[in-house]
């Protein structure tokens, strides 16, 4: 009976011990994947949007940074830092910024065309990158204040352009699913 609560104890205690590096471990598997998956879309968007694509590099910079500060030795690191530095390399020096002494608010209620909501669904995008960041260097209070600006963003930008929104439009609801999971994961922490 005794060996039995031993075993049980020693179970418990290491088990507890394992958790937190499992979830870590999930959490940089997620943020690698995450960044592969920006890194793709960056890619595309070199020639399309060069100026956007510059300031998303950037974006995936400090991620890399993040990841590397989690997880120094995850096996997924290597190949996504050499894919930042092939990206990096292929695109275009000295790009014009197209939305330089633009007024944002002017720019809101006059363009509602593709590219304006290609911006919007970016901004959205960039905020839950940035909430996940957070998330997983264990900022839950700071998570939640810019998950809820990526919410508001995606509010904005679906009242703004309402019919103009594509049925299925992939990068939209890529960055729902991903502020609903990221809001759940928050709740489940115990943040707001």
């Amino acid at each position: 009976m005794v060996k039995r609560w031993k075993v049980w104890l020693r179970s418990l205690v290491l088990g507890g011990m394992l958790v937190p590096t499992v979830a870590l471990a999930q959490g940089a598997d997620q943020l690698a994947l995450t960044i592969e998956q920006n890194l793709k879309g960056i890619e595309f968007r070199l020639d399309l949007r060069p100026q956007q694509a510059l300031r998303d590099l950037e974006e995936q910079r400090r991620q890399l940074d993040l990841l590397e500060r989690q997880a120094p030795d995850h096996p997924a690191l290597p190949e996504l830092w050499q894919e930042y530095e092939r990206l990096t390399a292929a695109a275009p020096s000295d790009v014009p910024d197209p939305e330089a002494g633009r007024d944002a608010g002017t720019e809101a209620l006059v363009d509602t065309g593709p590219a304006a909501l290609d911006r919007d669904v970016e901004r959205a995008t960039t905020l839950q990158a940035q909430a996940e960041s957070e998330f997983l260097a264990g900022h839950m209070d700071s998570a939640s204040e810019i998950l809820e600006q990526a919410e508001r963003q995606i509010a904005d930008l679906e009242e703004r352009h309402g019919g103009n929104i594509p049925a299925g439009h992939v990068p939209l609801l890529v960055v729902k699913e991903k502020v609903d999971a990221l809001r759940q994961e928050i709740v489940r922490k115990g943040g707001s």
